[in-house]
């Protein structure tokens, strides 16, 4: 699912750019290549589109397991659901550095003007997802150089969104288990 949400962006960021650009640019926002054993390559001429990182959001985190209620009166008790933001960052890496600002801008209003994307307005996304919504995340300069180190990079403009939220729940298990269990009041209910 964290795949689907990211190429979703890719895909409507690539959309947005060529609009704004008038055609200039092709594709223009791709994921880094991983070199073996553990390095980033970031393509020139491009923004990569980047995980930084998950977290789990603390307003579902109850940590109680939903239970659901069938029609016939019977109560499962089913997994709780994983809800989980994530943390992308979009480097702009042109060898002109006039234009990496350029794009970088392109991103900013881009993600001011679409703030969350629900089938209403995004009919490509997943049918997994249910919503997304965007903010985006102030780093202090010494959190931002920490980031940077970290990656083992050099920094570049670049921008850090926080997209909320998404729902891991395995419905297919919580299926199996509801057949079993309906297997089971079945065959009670036919000894009677």
């Amino acid at each position: 699912m964290i795949d689907r949400a990211l190429t979703f962006f890719q895909d409507r960021l690539n959309t947005y750019i060529k609009i704004k650009t008038g055609g200039q640019k092709e594709d223009v926002v791709h994921f880094p290549e991983i070199q073996p054993p553990r390095d980033l390559s970031l393509p020139s001429n491009t923004v990569s589109i980047m995980l930084i990182g998950l977290e789990e959001e603390r307003t579902f985190r109850s940590g109680a397991n939903q239970s659901q209620r069938l029609g016939n009166g019977v109560t499962i008790d089913g997994i709780s659901r994983l809800c989980l933001n994530l943390h992308v960052m979009f480097i702009s890496n042109f060898t002109d550095y006039v234009e990496s600002l350029r794009i970088l801008s392109l991103i900013l209003k881009f993600f001011r003007s679409y703030r969350t994307f629900d089938r209403s307005n995004s009919p490509a996304l997943s049918p997994e997802i249910e919503k997304l919504t965007t903010e985006l995340i102030n780093l202090s300069f010494m959190e931002q150089g920490e980031l940077w180190r970290s990656l083992e990079m050099p920094s570049s403009p670049s921008v850090l969104y926080k997209v909320r939220m998404l729902i891991f729940e395995d419905m297919e298990m919580e299926s199996l288990e509801t057949a079993g269990d309906l297997g089971a009041v079945q065959a009670v209910t036919e000894q009677l």
